[in-house]
């Protein structure tokens, strides 16, 4: 094969890896922080342009890095004003955190938030919530160790949620092989892979191939223009 072939070949196969890389943009990777703040929507996160400084911001809220968690009892403007309910998240401390839907949460005392563990391409988080379900409880005769009576009962349950996002295109969904499969069209040895995996691949085999998929597919995000001339030094 003539030497531009093949040099021709090697550029294309790198050409994925450089797509969206600009001189005023960082490949997101574990260290990137993003600008603190509160987003309204992925869009402006994906600009790393937040909607609101917390400088313009009265908010009350707690949150912990270290278990990706965050509540809020109110996140409101200077002038009293409260955030649109269409509020994506917020970013402390360069790490963002997606809002969570208060019909999953069932709980519209304060706002629920949940780190982006993961960030590329594809994003994964998890959060724990409460479900409650029947329970078949039986009352048994002493005597012939029959159950004589049948009855249900509510029982609630802590159920663990691991969800993940695609950056690009907003698709979210729970960490499974189909949703998975639907975000990865784009790596054509990965989707195979993916694709052939049994049914019963546990969360820990899917939760690699979203890192295995983030590394071969980099995104690339704007930063301010100090932080561009910090990351050329």
């Amino acid at each position: 094969m003539p030497v531009l072939q093949r040099l021709l070949i090697g550029l294309l196969l790198a050409l994925p890896v450089w797509v969206g890389a600009q001189a005023d943009s960082a490949q997101l990777k574990a260290a990137f922080r993003f600008q603190d703040g509160a987003y309204l929507t992925l869009e402006a996160l994906r600009n790393n342009q937040p909607d609101y400084l917390w400088s313009d911001l009265n908010a009350k809220l707690a949150a912990n890095a270290e278990s990706y968690r965050a509540q809020a009892e109110y996140i409101r403007s200077k002038d009293g004003m409260e955030l649109p309910e269409e509020l994506w998240g917020i970013v402390l401390d360069g790490l963002p955190y997606i809002k969570l839907p208060n019909e999953i949460m069932k709980d519209t005392a304060v706002l629920h938030f949940a780190g982006l563990r993961v960030r590329g391409r594809i994003c994964y988080y998890e959060f724990e919530r409460e479900e409650e379900r029947l329970v078949e409880i039986k009352a048994y005769n002493p005597l012939t160790g029959r159950p004589f009576r049948r009855g249900n009962i509510s029982k609630r349950e802590i159920i663990n949620e691991a969800r993940i996002l695609h950056l690009l295109s907003g698709q979210h969904g729970p960490l499974d092989q189909p949703t998975l499969i639907g975000m990865i069209g784009d790596d054509t040895k990965m989707y195979r892979t993916v694709d052939e995996l049994p049914e019963t691949a546990s969360t820990d085999m899917l939760y690699k191939c979203v890192l295995i998929y983030d590394d071969r597919n980099p995104v690339y995000i704007p930063v301010p223009e100090e932080e561009a001339k910090k990351s050329k030094k």
